[in-house]
């Protein structure tokens, strides 16, 4: 039996525990909360931070068990996940090196211009003056991020209105090193892409529009709101999607293994404007993908990070059912008194998955600055695309948010 290292045992690691087990491996979990929700579900757990390196190296080079690959779903750590297969000979999509320089959006946006890649203009922000000289060059609007920090924290959507040293200073506030990144805010159809490297090819599976409804009401602070399975592609847009993500594959090394990208498209052209190597959260690749492509994503992540070859025939749209993510936020900053979804939701099956990231008693934050302070959420799908905006209504509607 094949033994496969989990990081993280939380709510995004649930599906792809699920699926491990399924595949018959034996899983080994690490995290820091031996509380959370998917200790019970692995057959083997450990009480190791999986963010802190040092801790998780540590545990790898005293394990005597077998490990025969290593993952994590949801979690921005490639840079451990790399260094793990380092000390093991396990496979994995690139060095700890290239891995490490990933996470950093400055240094990232910089290896990916060397190869070619389309990227919005951009530029490293090491003081205020700095960024006032690249809004004037840039012109408005403009978006400030932290280079190391993921879940929108910190992330910021300048206009003229905006009081700039106060934006330079909170998103300073997110990020652990001395310098920021800003970007040229491109206004086109904004993608998430979740995509297979075989033998070098990329097969890009996943493309998901993203809603940013609440962009001006969330204002600086940029909030999406779940995404639409498929989006509004034709055949060479896709192509070119596919040509991008190679370019971006090449640069960090990646000839077999996952890579999620956040795309725009405008004008006719793909323009990247963030690359991870790693699964994607917030159920795109354990729910979403699946259900509007039939591709079972996570068992074919699984079996690579296994090092199994994988024939790319199971790669092929199967199915192209209309998916729909969409969050549950707050209306007001206060004590949460109440939240409970429809009652026909539980029979339902076109909602695929639902839940609560609060739970009653809890403190709700209004103005909502990041994604980690949304309510909930809920996966509808459907055969057409009328009939999953009318039961995403309904849901609203009918779903009980009670804050005082």
């Amino acid at each position: 039996m094949n033994s496969l290292l989990i990081l993280g045992t939380g709510a995004d690691q649930i599906f792809g525990i699920k699926k491990a087990k399924e595949m018959g491996l034996y899983t080994i979990g690490l995290d820091a909360n031996a509380e959370s929700c998917g200790v019970k579900l692995v057959d083997e757990f450990h009480q190791v931070s999986v963010k802190d390196l040092e801790a998780v190296e540590g545990f790898v080079r005293n394990y005597k068990g077998k490990i025969d690959g290593v993952i994590a779903f949801g979690v921005d750590i490639p840079e451990i996940l790399a260094k793990v297969a380092e000390i093991r000979s396990l496979p994995f999509y690139t060095s700890f090196e290239k891995a490490a320089l990933s996470k950093d959006k400055f240094l990232a946006k910089e290896i990916l211009s060397k190869y070619g890649v389309r990227l919005p203009k951009y530029k490293k922000i090491e003081t205020f003056e700095e960024l006032r000289k690249a809004i004037k060059e840039f012109g408005y609007p403009v978006v400030l991020k932290p280079v190391d920090n993921s879940g929108a924290r910190g992330v910021l959507r300048l206009t003229h209105k905006t009081d700039l040293k106060w934006t330079y200073e909170f998103s300073k506030s997110f990020c652990s090193k001395d310098y920021l990144i800003v970007e040229q805010f491109l206004d086109g159809l904004q993608i998430s892409s979740e995509s297979f490297v075989v033998d070098g090819r990329v097969y890009t599976i996943g493309l998901s529009a993203r809603n940013y409804e609440f962009l001006e009401k969330f204002s600086p602070f940029i909030i999406e709101n779940g995404g639409d399975l498929p989006p509004d592609l034709d055949d060479s847009q896709r192509e070119l999607i596919d040509k991008e993500i190679k370019k971006c594959a090449e640069a960090f090394g990646v000839k077999n293994g996952v890579i999620k990208g956040d795309l725009v498209v405008k004008d006719g052209k793909i323009f990247v404007i963030e690359v991870a190597l790693r699964l994607s959260g917030g159920h795109f690749s354990s729910v979403e993908i699946p259900m509007n492509t039939g591709v079972d994503f996570l068992k074919y992540a699984i079996l690579i990070a296994l090092g199994e070859k994988i024939d790319t025939k199971v790669l092929e749209y199967q199915s192209k059912r209309f998916v729909s993510l969409r969050y549950i936020f707050p209306y007001k900053k206060g004590i949460i008194r109440k939240l409970k979804f429809p009652d026909w939701m539980e029979n339902d099956k076109n909602v695929v998955a639902k839940g609560f990231y609060f739970k009653e008693g809890d403190i709700a934050n209004y103005p909502v600055k990041s994604h980690p302070e949304r309510l909930g959420y809920f996966i509808v799908v459907a055969d057409k695309r009328e009939e999953i905006e009318n039961k995403i209504d309904r849901v609203y509607k009918e779903t009980v948010v009670e804050i005082e």
